[in-house]
């Protein structure tokens, strides 16, 4: 069976492969930093260009202008800097205050520019959604504040049995207090909010995850040596994809983000740490996350692609074909109900109705 799957994967895999996020998420930025200039001028040619579609110099030429590099140094520097404060900086806010209330009933919380940063470093990692972001900064100081500290709290109160026992269940109480009064908060958003707590451990559902640990699907690169069956799996797993059975053409996942979905992702993530656990301590639901990122794009560590977002399909990978702003505008009307609580209607989302509907 592959190394890489989630069934079968070492202790020593698993943290080898988490030793390789910092690398490969910097590969990662760059490459996205680098098809947007493909796409677009920039700098100085950007001004002087016409409104007519025009290539980079860099596509015309090979060779990057000095704009261009300082352009995807940038946009690096932003991405990686939303990476620190989602997995270092946020969850010691987070931490920080639970421990100041502590005695007061206070698990923490979050404020609004907090949350609107969090849903930024969300989109840099997947699909850019600008809809779904204003409606995010259209919830109050206070209405965020307050959902989110109750979810942190009933968060805590799951953990604990009538017996008085501390055990894991799943987040229902949690994910529907934030996904209820919080305006362009689904599942897999509330689920981001919760992997924050300092008092559980609630994996977030990313794209990564639920094609790794639930889809179980490894990069093929990977593959070489494996026996017929695992060959028979990979052509199976092609064909899936080549009908969009659980991806669209263009390899995002074909999801509804769903808390049906979520269980199975959290039963998923449970089940592999106590596979892992059971040899070596410790495995957190954010290790998990990073490491699913890189079974995502492992062809980036083994040079199939490089940076520059050379190689491979020219739409693009794994949903890393990068949108113009107007077709991202495009796209919302068709996608957004995708990050909606469960009840609503795609036909109110195809609409782009931003008003709030709660779950009948």
């Amino acid at each position: 069976m592959n190394h890489l799957h989630p069934q079968s994967i070492s202790p020593q895999a698993f943290q080898h492969l988490l030793s390789q996020y910092p690398k490969t998420v910097d590969l990662l930025s760059r490459r996205k930093a680098a098809a947007k200039i493909k796409r677009k001028p920039v700098g100085a040619a950007a001004a002087a260009a016409p409104k007519t579609k025009q290539k980079s110099s860099w596509t015309a030429t090979g060779t990057r202008s000095k704009a261009e590099e300082e352009f995807i140094t940038a946009k690096v520097n932003e991405f990686l800097s939303l990476d620190r404060f989602r997995y270092e900086g946020l969850r010691g806010v987070v931490a920080t205050r639970a421990q100041a209330e502590e005695g007061k009933d206070g698990y923490g919380y979050l404020e609004k520019d907090e949350l609107v940063r969090l849903m930024e470093w969300k989109m840099q990692h997947g699909t850019f959604r600008p809809a779904l972001l204003g409606m995010i900064r259209s919830n109050s100081e206070s209405v965020v504040r307050d959902a989110t500290g109750r979810a942190f709290k009933a968060l805590t109160t799951h953990r604990t049995s009538k017996e008085g026992d501390e055990e894991e269940k799943f987040p229902s109480e949690a994910l529907d207090i934030l996904t209820k009064a919080l305006r362009g908060v689904g599942v897999a958003t509330a689920s981001l909010v919760l992997s924050l707590a300092s008092t559980a451990d609630v994996p977030f559902y990313s794209d990564d995850v639920y094609l790794w640990v639930c889809m179980e699907e490894v990069p093929s690169s990977s593959t070489s040596g494996c026996d017929s069956g695992e060959g028979e799996a990979e052509a199976e797993a092609a064909d899936r994809l080549k009908r969009g059975v659980y991806k669209r053409l263009n390899g995002e996942l074909n999801v509804k983000y769903t808390m049906k979905e979520y269980r199975e992702l959290w039963e998923g993530v449970k089940g592999l740490r106590e596979r892992l656990e059971g040899k070596e301590k410790g495995v957190s639901g954010l290790e998990v996350e990073k490491v699913a990122l890189v079974v995502r794009y492992y062809a980036l560590l083994e040079g199939g692609q490089s940076d520059d977002g050379d190689g491979g399909d020219k739409k693009g990978s794994e949903g890393m074909k990068v949108e113009e702003e107007e077709e991202g505008t495009k796209r919302e009307k068709r996608k957004l109900e995708d990050e909606q609580p469960t009840g609503e209607g795609r036909r109110r989302s195809k609409r782009l109705d931003s008003r709030r509907i709660n779950p009948a």
